[in-house]
């Protein structure tokens, strides 16, 4: 156990190593892409229950009231490798953001290649004991076992299509879900076993009955053909242990060692959460599943149950128009409509029911901002995420076609062709809005890479892609990059500068030639000076104007080890500071 927390905080600590104080290296290696979190667990660790009340008033009123008076400084991702990026790991595997997707991958997303067999039977094995949408656990012929979920008659196909659509989207980020498909099939398939039970309104179990049935199919949309439509979510493979806990960590794994709260990718799924308009993004729906890998078990952690996105409406219309703008308690709201007779105007009073797509209730995109949006009641690592964790995600879905997303909304097969291409547009305007309110406050450049001019050459380019200018947050003609390549012991003796605007024939791509000035790292040492020699080190400091303005939007700073004229800079860190610290010379 010591082993193996020791070992996981080494190595992301590594990456933080100073030479000098307040002048960080990285070292000469290449970066963490494998978090060691997957080692043999020697005993399985004991389930985890978490109540729906007990976590509610744990996060809207206890743990507020315990942190009224602290100050809270979230500070930085702790799990963020040497290029600001998140390594793979039992939490997160680099998928799209990491290489390209085709469109068929998306659109299987965690689910197997055969299709679901609607030729049945499929056995009614026990009742669904909670949640807002009825259904019942099945076993289809080949013994595989599924969650078989209704969607209701007020937004009919919403709720299935949403864990759908939601799922393909967390699998292509980078998380485990189980496989959710949409399924008709003919009632007449489904058949009860003899054992299955049903528990009743005062707890007490009974045989499952049709009248039973009947409830949960009559909850279910149907075809003018009388197929029933449902939602089918396939058991994923291990033991389950329950949700995990978005705060702290698992006393009884030894894989984890890393506070939830700090985890990037935890912190991070704020935005896929806000994209969605996931507001059920509770710890409940989440889940620690005991795997066995070869000779190896361990936890492995899901994300479950995304039926609430898109619009989910309540019994109370109040609530239903604030959901993603305020928590169902949110104390300060609640403060300055009282002290201002609610003459404050809200983002929710503007928010109507979508004509032509009213399933999707008041999901929208004119008010949404990723900035400011909150789930039903505070969630303890999205509270704590900072502009670089949603920018990383960002970064993320950057990587995303609009044809991707296409594909990813028609898994929801939703009947109307007309709803489609509206949620469709939809998710693609919000995203937008997350560009918009991310990459105009934080650096938008990435796919740093160092390549050759020309095979066998000894002369080198730094590549890199401007996010803002692919996705058309900012003009081109109105960005300019100003850079300062900085070295010696302390990194603070200007070795070159350079400033460009981006070109017109690829404008979202740009690539200088190193060094960018008159000197070089490698020339303030001799030869048979050491690679990882502190003076052969640099930090290229790129500072990004998004309008004609003396002050840059963001800064990003490149670290290199300058192994000579021969054999090249090569690339082994990447900073984000929060807000552009200009140089005196600027």
């Amino acid at each position: 156990m010591v082993s193996s927390q020791l070992t996981t905080i080494a190595l992301f600590a590594a990456l933080a190593c100073a030479c000098a104080p307040g002048v960080r290296r990285f070292p000469l290696a290449d970066p963490v892409w494998v978090d060691p979190d997957q080692n043999t667990v020697p005993e399985r660790p004991a389930p985890y229950y978490s109540g729906l009340q007990a976590d509610g008033a744990d996060q809207m009123v206890l743990r507020p009231l315990a942190e009224l008076f602290a100050f809270q400084d979230p500070g930085e991702a702790a799990n963020a490798n040497a290029i600001d990026e998140v390594a793979n790991s039992s939490w997160f595997t680099n998928r799209i953001g990491y290489y390209p997707m085709t469109e068929e991958e998306i659109a299987r997303g965690p689910c197997p290649k055969e299709p679901i067999d609607i030729r049945g039977p499929w056995t009614v094995v026990e009742a669904k004991p909670n949640g807002f949408n009825p259904g019942f656990f099945i076993k289809d012929a080949q013994g595989n076992r599924y969650l078989l979920k209704a969607d209701g008659a007020q937004q009919p196909e919403r709720n299935t299509a949403a864990d759908v659509i939601g799922s393909r989207l967390y699998h292509a980020a980078g998380f485990e879900v189980p496989c959710y498909q949409i399924a008709y099939f003919d009632p007449r398939i489904l058949v009860v076993d003899p054992k299955a039970k049903v528990e009743d309104s005062q707890g007490n179990e009974r045989p499952i009955a049709k009248e039973d049935l009947d409830y949960v199919l009559s909850a279910c949309a149907k075809t003018k053909g009388g197929l029933v439509r449902a939602g089918l979510s396939l058991f994923v493979k291990g033991k389950p242990l329950g949700p995990f806990r978005y705060e702290g960590t698992r006393s009884d794994d030894p894989n984890d060692v890393i506070d939830h709260r700090d985890r990037r990718e935890l912190r991070g799924a704020k935005v896929l959460a806000a994209l969605l308009g996931h507001f059920d993004s509770r710890e409940q729906n989440t889940l620690d599943v005991w795997v066995k890998k070869g000779t190896r078990e361990f936890i492995q952690h899901y994300y479950i149950d995304f039926g609430s996105s898109f619009g989910s409406r309540w019994p109370i219309d109040a609530v239903s128009r604030r959901l993603g703008f305020s928590y169902y308690f949110d104390a300060k709201d609640v403060f300055v409509d009282l002290l201002t007779l609610g003459l404050v105007r809200r983002p929710w009073d503007h928010v109507t029911i979508n004509p032509g797509s009213e399933i999707f209730g008041y999901f929208e995109s004119r008010e949404f901002s990723v900035l400011d949006w909150k789930g039903g009641y505070a969630n303890p690592t999205f509270e704590r995420s900072t502009l670089r964790d949603l920018s990383w995600m960002a970064r993320i879905l950057a990587r995303f076609s609009a044809d991707q997303f296409r594909v990813m909304v028609e898994q929801g097969k939703l009947s109307d062709p007309r709803a489609e291409k509206w949620l469709t547009a939809t998710l693609l305007e919000r995203r937008q809005r997350i560009f918009e309110d991310v990459f105009t406050r934080s650096s938008p450049l990435d796919r740093f890479q160092i390549v050759r001019r020309t095979p066998g050459s000894a002369t080198q380019s730094l590549c890199f892609e401007d996010l803002a200018i692919e996705h058309d947050v900012v003009h081109p003609e109105s960005v300019v990059y100003k850079m300062r390549f900085m070295g010696g012991e302390e990194l603070d003796k200007r070795l070159g500068w350079h400033q460009f605007s981006p070109d017109d024939e690829h404008p979202e791509r740009a690539c200088i030639v190193l060094p960018i000035g008159y000197r070089r790292p490698s020339d303030l040492v001799t030869a048979s000076t050491p690679p990882s020699d502190p003076l052969r080190y640099g930090v290229l400091k790129i500072f990004v104007h998004q309008a004609f303005t003396f002050l840059p939007a963001s800064e990003i700073d490149v670290h290199f080890y300058d192994r000579g004229p021969e054999e090249g800079y090569v690339l082994v860190g990447i900073e984000r500071p929060e807000k552009p610290v200009v140089p005196s010379d600027y």
